[in-house]
């Protein structure tokens, strides 16, 4: 997602998409493919942290946790980064 800006770009959409893209390498017991579909979404700033990111990232969490993969390693560290994801993000400025 780096170099993606300007003023029509849909940052939720597409960190939506590498959420979901992350579940289909998980399903697939993917671990690292699923880590690198999430390493944008994770590094995404606070401010662009909305709450359908969040919730799509739990997703993610919640299928390191059943399946085969959820004793690799990798997915283990993954899971603890997304753990450490901030569930809630600054009130938004008035005006």
């Amino acid at each position: 997602m780096s170099g993606i800006s300007g003023p029509d770009w849909a940052f939720g959409d597409l960190a939506g998409s590498q959420c979901d893209l992350a579940l289909v390498r998980l399903h697939s017991a993917d671990v690292d493919g699923a880590a690198a579909a999430m390493r944008p979404v994770l590094d995404l700033p606070s401010t662009h942290r909305s709450n359908g990111i969040i919730v799509s990232t739990m997703h993610v969490r919640s299928a390191l946790t059943a399946g085969p993969a959820r004793t690799a390693v990798a997915a283990r560290d993954l899971r603890a980064e997304i753990e450490a994801f901030p569930v809630s993000r600054p009130a938004l400025p008035r005006g």
